[in-house]
């Protein structure tokens, strides 16, 4: 009876190791982006405009604008868009959907390079210093620091940034 219990939390040790490293190596949901942008436009009932859209492994974030200065905060998330939204002050130039052109793996040279690293999240912001759209990884150490490395659209990595705290 003793062995077969100190099996059974021999296993239960590997399901909850096995599980903690699957999770640091899920995809983010770059590939949900597009039919969250659409049914933000279904419930906008136009074509939106964006101050940023965010991918995460379990969601997408959309910060839309509302033409009065405010984004309007939509969640995408398991396939349709959650019921409540906020409305905050916005800052920063909103982009159109035209301007966006990514592969939906565009994470996956930056998880190559830093296979150690958890993926926090993939967005687009539209405040792009040289103009258009910028993309960027947000990558956590297993240690806590963040690190934000931009991209193009294909993956390619054009820099990066130290970022404090938790957020993206």
């Amino acid at each position: 009876m003793l062995k077969s219990k100190n099996l059974l939390c021999v296993i239960a040790l590997a399901v909850v190791v096995l599980v903690g490293c699957a999770s640091s190596k899920e995809a983010l949901l770059v590939s949900d982006i597009d039919n969250a942008v659409a049914a933000v436009g279904k419930v906008l009932g136009k074509t939106p405009e964006f101050y940023e859209i965010n991918a995460t492994p379990t969601l997408v974030n959309l910060f839309a604008a509302d033409d009065k200065g405010n984004a309007i905060n939509f969640v995408f998330e398991k396939g349709k868009l959650a019921e409540e939204t906020s409305v905050a002050p916005a800052e920063g130039k909103s982009f159109s959907v035209s301007e966006m052109s990514f592969s939906s793996k565009v994470f996956t040279r930056v998880q190559k390079e830093l296979p150690d690293s958890i993926l926090r999240a993939f967005s687009v912001i539209g405040d792009n210093p040289t103009g258009g759209v910028q993309y960027r990884v947000v990558l956590q150490s297993e240690q806590g620091g963040q690190l934000a490395v931009f991209v193009d659209p294909t993956g390619k990595i054009l820099g990066t940034d130290v970022m404090s705290g938790l957020g993206t």
